[in-house]
């Protein structure tokens, strides 16, 4: 079972990661032939991810500098590390129990618009094999490092799109993200995600963006992001705004920073500024009942 030459097509420069569906999977059948994904609206895609298997990864003389497993509620049991060699990123993914696959090593440099990945799987001849191409973590991993070199932001939240205007909710696990975006999808709003979403700067607005992950089905949307809330569970509901540091401090540390350069870092920092700059922060407490989605509607 030979994958190379497979591909697939991403846009950050417009909307993010448009694919006819985010929930297709690469598929191979038993005459090798593949599901591929391509681009639906843009013309010119930022990169391109070829797909190949391999019998085994080489990569000599690269230096580790992050590594890191699953958390306690993750399904899928794996570590993962990233690498450098020659200027370029390399991210491989060990997986201890997964159906398929043994290993997957991505090639990603802000000087390429070509991300190479590489699968080593059980069973080369195995009739049919089901592979998400943004397999958590790797899916994660990449896109962090591909925003960044747009000057795009990574943060764990959910948001809504609810009358052309997006708003964020982010905190710590489980203090209600998936919740809140419950209670606006019941009143009718569009939820861009409940778990990780895309920040960018565009013409001067902060534009907020869904992205594939495994195991969702969604389409892409976008919206001008207005208000970013820090979430409190509370046995009454209120809303207090957050200005200068204390809403670039308390917001900091939802979003994904997984860097190994000190000029990354300085970066991630001052995009995250910018952001904060141009959005309303607050911090918020709620009861889980439609109570607080009013609340937040009639602030404007």
């Amino acid at each position: 079972m030979d994958l190379t030459g497979e591909s697939f097509q991403l846009s950050i420069s417009d909307m993010i990661l448009e694919f006819k569906s985010y929930s297709e999977k690469i598929r191979l059948d038993a005459q090798g032939q593949v599901k591929h994904f391509v681009c639906s609206k843009c013309t010119k895609p930022d990169y391109i991810f070829n797909y190949s298997t391999v019998d085994e990864h080489t990569l000599e003389d690269a230096t580790v500098v992050f590594t890191g497993q699953p958390g306690h509620n993750e399904l899928l049991n794996y570590n993962w590390e990233v690498l450098m060699r020659d200027q370029a990123i390399y991210i491989r993914v060990n997986f201890v129990d997964h159906a398929d696959i043994l290993s997957i090593l991505a090639k990603v440099s802000k000087n390429s618009t070509i991300v190479g990945v590489e699968l080593v799987l059980h069973n080369l001849s195995a009739d049919v094999v089901s592979v998400d191409p943004l397999i958590h973590p790797l899916g994660s991993l990449i896109l962090l490092y591909l925003t960044h070199w747009k000057n795009g932001l990574l943060i764990h939240a959910s948001g809504v799109l609810d009358k052309n205007e997006a708003y964020l909710f982010t905190g710590v696990s489980g203090i209600g993200k998936s919740t809140m975006a419950r209670l606006w999808k019941e009143s009718g709003a569009a939820v861009l995600n409940d778990d990780r979403l895309v920040i960018r700067r565009i013409d001067g607005r902060i534009m907020v963006y869904n992205n594939p992950m495994p195991y969702y089905a969604q389409r892409p949307l976008r919206g001008e992001l207005k208000k970013i809330f820090l979430l409190k569970q509370s046995l009454h509901n209120y809303i207090t705004p957050l200005k200068g540091v204390a809403a670039y401090s308390r917001v900091l540390g939802n979003f994904i920073q997984q860097f190994y350069q000190k000029e990354m870092v300085q970066r991630h920092l001052e995009i995250v500024e910018q952001t904060i700059n141009l959005v309303d922060v607050y911090e918020v407490g709620f009861k889980p009942d439609q109570d607080i989605v009013e609340m937040i509607r009639e602030m404007d």
